[in-house]
C-alpha cells in the first residue's frame, strides 16, 4: 500500500514533498542540497544548542556592554604602560652606551717628547768658535770684552779680525739653528696628519678633549720654536750692530788720543756726508 512505510524508511524521518506525485525523501538525502554557508551555520547552531542546555530551552546569553568596554579600556592602558616602560628602558640603555662611549680615551697621546732637548740644542748651535750666543752663561762678560766701546786701539789688524770672526761665527750659528728647524718639518707634518686622522675618528667627549689637548700642545711647541727663532734673529742683529758701533767708537777714541798726543800721523775717520751712502757714488 502506498501509505505504508517500508522497512528501510522506518528508522529515519521522512521528508514529504509538498507537490503531489513525488515520493518522500529522508533528511540525510535533503542535507547536501543546502548551500554550504547555510549548512555550516546550521551545524554551528546545533552544536551550540547541544553544548548549552539553557540555550536549548530558549534562554539567550546576556552581554554587559559597559563592563566589556571598561575591561577593554583597562587592557589598553596596561598595554600602553608596558610600551612606555619598554621605551624608558631603551632610553636608559642608550644613555649607558653614551656614557661608556664618552669615557673612552686614546691612551697615550701624540706629543713632541724631544722638544726641550731640541730647543736647548738650537741655542747651543749658535755658540761656536768666536760667536756670541744668548745661551752662554758668561755672555755679559764676553760681550764687554769683545766690544769695550770708546777706547783707543793699538793693533787695528787684531781688532778687525776679532770683530769679523765674532760677527761671521754668530751669523753662521744662526743659520745652522734655522737649518735644524727646517729638518723638523717632516716630523711635525707627520704628527699633524696623525692628529687630523684622530680627529676624524674621535668618539665621545673624552677622546675629543684629549685630541684638543694634543692639538693645543702641538701649537704651543710651534710657538716656542718660533720664539727661539726670534731670539736667534735678535742675537745676530745685536752682534752685527755691536760690531758696527764698537768699531766707530774705537776709531773716534784712537784719533782723539793721537791728536791729544800731538801725533801728526793720526788716521782719518770715515765720514758719511749727507746724501752719500757706503759703497755708493756721491750724488751730483
Amino acid at each position: 500500500m502506498p501509505d505504508e512505510m517500508t522497512a528501510l524508511d522506518a528508522g529515519s524521518p521522512d521528508v514529504e514533498d509538498q507537490k503531489p506525485g513525488r515520493r518522500r525523501r529522508s533528511l540525510a538525502t535533503a542535507w547536501p542540497s543546502l548551500p554550504s554557508h547555510v549548512a555550516s551555520f546550521a551545524l554551528a547552531v546545533v552544536l551550540a544548542l547541544a553544548a548549552n542546555p539553557d540555550m536549548a530551552t530558549g534562554q539567550l546569553p546576556v552581554i554587559d556592554a559597559a563592563n566589556l568596554i571598561q575591561t577593554t579600556m583597562t587592557t589598553l592602558k596596561m598595554v600602553e604602560s608596558v610600551i612606555n616602560e619598554v621605551e624608558m628602558i631603551a632610553n636608559q640603555v642608550r644613555q649607558i652606551e653614551n656614557m661608556i662611549q664618552n669615557t673612552r680615551n686614546y691612551g697615550r697621546g701624540i706629543f713632541d717628547t724631544e722638544a726641550l732637548p731640541r730647543l736647548v740644542r738650537l741655542g747651543q748651535v749658535i755658540d761656536q768658535e768666536q760667536a756670541i750666543a744668548y745661551s752662554m752663561g758668561n755672555i755679559d762678560g764676553l760681550f764687554r770684552q769683545r766690544y769695550p766701546g770708546y777706547r783707543p786701539v793699538t793693533d787695528w789688524s787684531r781688532e778687525y779680525d776679532t770683530w769679523t770672526r765674532t760677527t761671521l761665527d754668530t751669523l753662521r750659528g744662526t743659520l745652522n739653528s734655522v737649518r735644524l728647524h727646517a729638518g723638523d718639518f717632516a716630523t711635525e707634518q707627520g704628527r699633524i696628519q696623525a692628529l687630523q686622522a684622530m680627529s676624524d675618528s674621535a668618539e665621545g667627549r673624552m677622546q675629543a678633549l684629549q685630541l684638543g689637548n694634543m692639538m693645543a700642545g702641538e701649537q704651543l711647541q710651534q710657538l716656542v720654536k718660533l720664539r727661539q727663532l726670534v731670539m736667534a734673529q735678535i742675537n745676530a742683529q745685536n752682534v752685527y750692530m755691536a760690531t758696527q758701533t764698537n768699531r766707530e767708537a774705537q776709531r773716534a777714541a784712537t784719533q782723539s788720543e793721537w791728536v791729544r798726543n800731538g801725533n801728526a800721523d793720526a788716521p782719518t775717520l770715515e765720514s758719511t756726508p749727507a746724501g752719500i751712502g757706503r759703497g755708493r757714488a756721491p750724488r751730483p
